[in-house]
């Protein structure tokens, strides 16, 4: 299937690791020229390294995408570098594990900071061009628990400003879809990424049990029995970009291996 995506723009935040990185590779093999954006510098530069040599076109900024003039600096680089993003992935990471009690207003402020707010600034610094040419997709990597908070997790602070992120992305959906532009996020549940696998691992050392224990009763009640592979994310990621899927907009769409309970 083609999904005409061939020569057009991608900028994958987040995109040196995990979902992010799994994205950025589906992206690349389809033809797009990928802008990497993260923190790590040497990540990044595996990242990009390993697009290129499967034959993809691709290039790394090291910026923080909570940061107003970071966003603005490294879509500068991918607008230099392949020209102006027609796709925008957004995925950054945000909000530390607290119970209401313990936290602050700060954890609040920061979660909406990092999660809410890098939606903005990406969407500001990149909306403009999508507008003029009539053509773009906005798409956040999300969680499920936007709509189905996880008991015992004790990321109140996350959840709550993971929820804002949905509905400032259906806002955008509503505003922008009469100039071709989608707006959508993605509902993940346990994806076996390195850091949900780490958060794993800390709760477990909170616990006293091991690792896989922990993992294993966190994932027992998905009905496929298992945590999901970032590939499985990135696959639906980049069909919800591609030319293919432009009646799909203002949407929360769950990739959760069937974890949510209602039926709509």
């Amino acid at each position: 299937m083609n999904l005409g995506l061939e020569g057009k723009v991608a900028f994958v935040s987040g995109g040196s690791k995990g979902i992010g990185r799994a994205c950025a590779q589906l992206l690349a093999a389809e033809g797009c020229k990928v802008m990497v954006a993260a923190r790590n510098s040497d990540a990044i530069e595996q990242t990009v390294a390993a697009l290129r040599d499967a034959g993809g076109i691709a290039s790394g900024v090291i910026a923080d995408l909570t940061r107003p003039g970071d966003v603005q600096r490294a879509v500068g680089v991918a607008r230099q570098t392949f020209g102006s993003p027609d796709i925008v992935i957004t995925n950054v990471h945000g909000g530390e594990p607290s119970d209401f009690l313990d936290g602050d207003a700060d954890a609040f402020l920061n979660a909406f900071q990092n999660l809410v707010m890098s939606v903005v600034h990406l969407a500001r610094a990149t909306v403009p061009h999508m507008r003029e040419q009539r053509w773009g997709r906005l798409l956040t990597i999300g969680t499920a628990a936007a709509k189905e908070p996880a008991p015992g997790l004790n990321l109140m602070a996350a959840t709550t400003a993971r929820a804002a992120v949905v509905t400032l992305n259906k806002s955008l959906a509503d505003e922008f879809a009469v100039d071709g532009i989608t707006v959508n996020t993605l509902a993940t549940g346990w994806i076996a990424t390195t850091t949900m696998l780490e958060e794993v691992g800390r709760m477990a050392r909170e616990r006293g049990m091991a690792p896989d224990a922990l993992l294993q009763r966190l994932t027992k009640s998905i009905p496929v029995g298992r945590a999901g592979d970032p590939q499985e994310i990135a696959s639906l990621a980049v069909y919800l970009c591609s030319a293919r899927a432009g009646y799909i907009n203002g949407c929360l769409i769950p990739v959760d291996g069937g974890s949510h309970r209602s039926a709509w």
